[in-house]
Formats: structure tokens, sequence, C-alpha cells
């Protein structure tokens, strides 16, 4: 998936548009699947991934025509990468799920949670394989991608996670989703490549999903193993230091350099 072309700038107003049209195709999406449960609700994993593709499809498909924005990936990664980007996430989603526990998820969110995600392999294809590819096409290779050209990469990867986060719809996965979505948009400011995102979503997607489906809830937490406040502690500490060694090692390895903008846009 390499592109010679990278997109035009956008604004963080635009990005913020993008993430209203996938928002907004959830209806349609919402509309061809409920009519295909009715018909065959024996299918009802595969039509809830098919609702899902349908939607980030067809913002892609939007964004292209509209805003001639598309999927850019430039970069390429170095082996290296890939284990330190490993141990990065599960540190962080250890991290992030304990900030997660801070906030109470009432009951009836914990059953629609359970009820969106079907514990069989179609339910793992949508959150372990597509879940990761659609999502770091659109939030990385799309709107990161083009707001890298107009803004520092601080203020990009910030404003593409807060944006990443609030795609989830609900403060729990907002939390973690703007944590790692950090992680992934300053790992892919430094690649330049999609890859390494969709390898993170798709570690961080499927721990989850091996959690939830030996222990029957799609709600329980990495956390809820440790043991003790003691444990906990010590744990949470070492994947803050283990997080900041990984970083180190990556600044280590030279970056990809940026490519000059097409255009800029008032």
């Amino acid at each position: 998936m390499e592109n010679t072309i990278e997109n035009s700038p956008i604004s963080i107003g635009r990005a913020f548009a993008i993430l209203g049209i996938l928002l907004a195709l959830t209806i349609p999406a919402s509309i061809v699947t409920a009519a295909l449960l009715k018909a065959a609700p024996a299918f009802k994993s595969w039509i809830t991934m098919l609702g899902y593709v349908l939607q980030f499809a067809g913002t892609i498909a939007v964004v292209y025509f509209v805003w001639n924005l598309r999927v850019t990936d430039l970069g390429k990664i170095k082996l290296v990468l890939f284990p330190l980007a490993l141990v990065i996430t599960f540190s962080l989603s250890i991290i992030s799920e304990s900030l997660c526990s801070l906030i109470p998820m009432p009951d009836f969110v914990a059953r629609i949670f359970n009820e969106a995600i079907s514990l069989d392999f179609a339910g793992y294809l949508t959150v372990g394989i597509a879940a990761p590819v659609l999502e770091e096409l659109v939030f990385r290779g799309i709107i990161l991608a083009a707001l890298l050209h107009r803004y520092e990469p601080r203020k990009a990867i910030i404003w593409s996670a807060v944006i990443f986060g609030i795609a989830h719809l609900n403060p729990w996965q907002f939390i973690a989703a703007f944590i790692i979505g950090c992680a992934i948009g300053w790992l892919f400011w430094r690649t330049r490549s999609i890859w390494i995102g969709i390898f993170m979503h798709w570690a961080n997607n499927t721990v989850g999903f091996i959690l939830g489906y030996y222990a029957g809830d799609m709600n329980v937490s990495v956390t809820d193993y440790f043991g003790g406040p003691t444990n906990y502690a010590i744990i949470l500490i070492v994947c803050a230091i283990v997080t900041f060694g990984c970083v180190k090692a990556i600044q280590r390895i030279p970056a990809a350099e940026p490519s000059e903008p097409t255009m800029t846009e008032g």
C-alpha cells in the first residue's frame, strides 16, 4: 500500500467534518444491517461486520470524491519497530484501562458492549481485522496524514487522537483510544506508514477479544488479573518505565523524511 501522492493539508475543522461523515453513515449502514438481520438473523455477526465495513468504506469514498483525500502511506518500516511498538501497545493498554476503571460503567452500557460484539469468528474478524485496518486507513492514513501537512506534529497528532477517541462515542473507550491514538499517531509521523498502526491496533484488539472470549464478557480487563493494589501499582510503574524506554529506543532510529505539502488551504 505505497502511494506516491500525498494529500493536501486540511484544517482541524475539516478533520471533524470527516468524523461527522463517518458517524452520519451509521444511519444507512444501520438500515442495511437491520433489513438483513430481519431476513437472516442467524448471520448476525457477519451482518454486523458488513455494516461496519460499509460505514468506513463509505467514508473513504466520500472524502475521496468530495475533497480528493486518499489514504497516504509513504514510509518503509524497519522491522525493529514492531517489537518495540508491541511492548508500547500492551503497556499503554494497561495504563489506559487503569484510568478507565476510575469511571464506573453503568450496567446497561456493559450490556450494550457485550451485545455489540459477538464472541465468535465473525466477531473477531470485525474487532481484530476490520477495525484495525479500516480505522487506521481513516484516522491515520487520511486525517492525520493531511493534518501533518498543515500543523506542527504535536498538534496534528493530539487532534487526530481526540477525533479517534470521539469516534468511539463513550468516555471509557475515548480514554483508551486517545492514549493509543497518540502513540500510533507519533509512530505514523516518524514512519509515514499506516502499517505500524494497523499492527498496534490489531495487537490491542486481539488481546481484548481473547480475554473477552475466555471470560465470556467483553468488558473484562487485563487489570482484573493483577491481584492486590500493591501488584497493581508495581505493574503500572513498570509499564510507564517500559513505555519510556521503548520511546527512547525508537527515537534513536532515523525517522522517515516528510515531504512538502502540495498546496495550502485557507
